[in-house]
């Protein structure tokens, strides 16, 4: 479904906010936030149905946290949020609105080049041998070169603080020990802590983590030593690590050494942002949330180069970019509620559309030599496992419009939408709840 947000390019705010970036300046737009959706790469087949709530919760919690964070760290400077408008166009803040019981889906930030906006500032023919993969090897060079002094890294810091359901490193700690395949079927909280259980006990049988590698360095990696975590495990203190943002296959995890080449920032630039900003950007967002009863498990943090030191650029601290879990007290346990798109993932993977992309990437490379077309076969599969993906959609968004309400109303402090009671819907959440467990 595309990015939840789109700079506006035409009409009376674009005239009075655009400004295009140079090569060592920065440009501001105006974005207007949308309510759409991605899950598992489906993209265009998830029919056409936007989350109620979601443009005007997006919009309002990362404002109020760039609000927070600026106030009390003293960081104007450091970040590319500018504010958000009132119904007549003119900035202010979220705080603002909300005092006058407004609220907004238009957000306002200084802007940098990408590599396709950079691109078409040089003129680089868009049919340029090597197509995108040359794109990028151009604005990478003008990054390392200094050619370009204001552009948005190549990297995203990621912290991790807990492992909800659904977490990536669940996947990753399957896979290391051959059972991915098993781990595709799993959806609900009780089904994966049974599988993790069998897992566990697989792994003493023969000797303990130590005696998988692979395993032993997901554990490792993620904080973890040799703890094969139930979901809800929270960290006494984050962890950190790097993936590329602009490569066309995805998020690449790379060391510190080649983010550091990769993000076109100084020597004194990298330790601000890796030693200082990234670290404070990453706490204030969990205590942040905490203090107002919701658990944020992972996150990101992104920065423009700006002649080689870093400005915190894109949404932070949402549903969308971060895993913000809604604390529930329930027969005597913390239940973690997911708010963002885990509650879709799960019930997707419940339907059985795990099953049907597994299936079409197999049929796309064997028809066509690569992976890359599944999609084309994805309808057929799903069709064939009497999967209903319009309906698995429209009661996924209604989930996710009740829980992105709810986050927004604790962000915020007020009740911004006047949605149900959380007693009344989270039954229909438990199942995918993870359950809040700390280490120690």
């Amino acid at each position: 479904m595309g990015s939840v947000k789109d700079v506006i390019t035409t009409g009376p705010i674009a005239k009075k906010y655009h400004k295009d970036p140079t090569p060592t300046e920065f440009g501001q737009d105006a974005w207007q936030v949308k309510g759409t959706f991605s899950v598992k790469d489906l993209k265009q087949l998830i029919p056409a149905v936007e989350i109620q709530h979601k443009a005007e919760g997006l919009t309002l919690q990362t404002a109020l946290f760039f609000e927070y964070f600026i106030e009390q760290n003293n960081a104007r400077d450091s970040t590319c949020y500018l504010g958000v408008l009132d119904p007549d166009g003119n900035l202010t803040t979220a705080r603002d609105l909300l005092d006058k019981g407004l609220t907004t889906t238009q957000i306002v930030m200084k802007t940098a080049f990408v590599p396709e906006t950079y691109a078409e500032a040089i003129s680089l023919p868009a049919d340029v041998l090597g197509g995108k993969a040359a794109i990028l090897a151009t604005y990478r060079h003008a990054m390392e070169s200094e050619e370009l002094q204001c552009g948005v890294a190549d990297v995203e810091s990621i912290f991790r603080l807990g492992f909800p359901l659904g977490s990536s490193t669940f996947k990753r700690i399957f896979r290391s020990v051959g059972a991915e395949k098993a781990y595709q079927t799993l959806a609900t909280y009780k089904e994966t802590e049974t599988a993790l259980g069998h897992l566990r006990t697989f792994v003493q049988s023969l000797g303990g983590v130590s005696k998988f590698e692979d395993l032993e360095t997901v554990l490792q990696a993620s904080g973890l030593g040799e703890t094969i975590p139930h979901p809800g495990h929270l960290l006494e203190e984050p962890v950190y690590d790097f993936t590329t943002k602009f490569e066309a296959a995805g998020d690449r995890e790379i060391t510190p050494e080649e983010a550091k080449e990769l993000s076109g920032l100084d020597d004194d630039g990298y330790m601000l942002w890796t030693e200082i900003l990234f670290p404070e950007f990453a706490e204030a967002q969990i205590k942040f949330c905490r203090e107002r009863n919701i658990y944020n498990f992972d996150g990101k943090g992104e920065c423009v180069a700006f002649r080689g030191k870093p400005v915190i650029t894109d949404f932070a601290c949402t549903g969308d970019e971060n895993r913000l879990m809604i604390a529930y007290e329930h027969q005597g346990q913390t239940f973690l509620i997911p708010s963002n798109k885990e509650i879709q993932r799960a019930l997707f993977t419940e339907a059985g559309i795990d099953v049907a992309i597994s299936g079409a990437k197999s049929t796309a490379k064997r028809k066509d030599g690569t992976t890359d077309t599944w999609q084309n076969y994805f309808p057929v599969l799903a069709q064939q496992l009497n999967i209903d993906l319009q309906g698995v959609t429209e009661h996924s968004c209604n989930l996710m419009s009740y829980a992105m309400a709810e986050v927004t109303n604790r962000i915020a402090g007020t009740d911004v939408f006047d949605t149900k009671p959380l007693t009344e819907w989270a039954s229909a959440f438990l199942p995918y709840a993870s359950k809040l467990k700390k280490t120690g």
